[in-house]
């Protein structure tokens, strides 16, 4: 459709400025508020050394989500203005379109409420917001042409995600590539750089492509860096799209 905006780049300019770290914590604070008042409401108190029951997470996740949803539908749903069903959406903020559909109540597996609260009260978009300000950041210092800011901008902002990941001991149910959220992270860059005619989105899903591939001598368990092949042809697919949109718009 010709009206068609891509996600990534009608939701980065809604997320910037929530993106910086006072701002976030601010919004862990607001989350943990609201809990403890809704439960507040629903239990008449809270005692935060009671062992917690399933019965009680639920509470918990379900005072989070309501506030999470309100969050959500005040600063980015009003950049939707296309249905919920169309594609490309980020994957931490899609399943935040329909707010008719569970997202799972959670269960009990630690012991106290007090826990639990610290588990579960708190802002869903964290992780989410800490990728667009590093996109900003990896945009904003890069030089040269469109093509060179593309391609400078792609390889630091995944050599950044690769150093916030240094301990993957817990790592083992997903792809290294999910786990550095390389689709988020591709599509909030490309959105950063305001490259005309380029769909982050439609990049992020070429750039994880590539990321799929095997990688020769490299081993996501002791590697200090991310293969050296897959930084360049992510950087050079992120570049390509810049030529290729400005010759489909010539």
């Amino acid at each position: 459709m010709s009206d068609y905006q891509d996600p990534f780049t009608v939701c980065y300019p809604a997320l910037l400025p929530w993106a910086q770290p006072s701002r976030q914590d601010g919004l862990d604070r607001a989350v943990r508020t609201a809990v403890e008042r809704s439960l507040v409401v629903l239990w008449g108190g809270i005692e935060p050394e009671k062992p917690a029951t399933d019965a009680d997470v639920h509470a918990i996740v379900a005072a989070r989500d309501a506030y999470i949803q309100g969050w959500f539908d005040a600063v980015i749903r009003p950049a939707a203005h296309y249905p919920p069903s169309s594609g490309g959406w980020p994957s931490s903020l899609g399943s935040w379109l329909d707010a008719s559909s569970s997202r799972g109540r959670g269960r009990a597996f630690r012991h106290t409420i007090a826990e639990h609260l610290d588990y579960f009260a708190r802002f869903e978009f964290g992780s989410t917001l800490d990728l667009v300000r590093y996109a900003e950041y990896a945009a904003r210092t890069t030089k040269g042409t469109p093509r060179d800011r593309a391609s400078h901008a792609t390889a630091e902002a995944l050599r950044w995600a690769w150093a916030q990941n240094i301990h993957r001991t817990g790592w083992g149910d997903a792809e290294w590539y999910d786990y550095i959220e390389v689709n988020e992270l591709i599509g909030w860059t490309t959105a950063a750089l305001q490259l005309p005619g380029v769909r982050p989105s439609k990049v992020a899903d070429r750039v994880e492509r590539i990321a799929e591939q095997k990688w020769d001598d490299w081993s996501q368990w002791t590697a200090d860096e991310l293969p050296a092949p897959f930084l360049a042809q992510a950087a050079q697919a992120v570049a390509d799209s810049v030529t290729s949109s400005t010759a489909t718009s010539s």
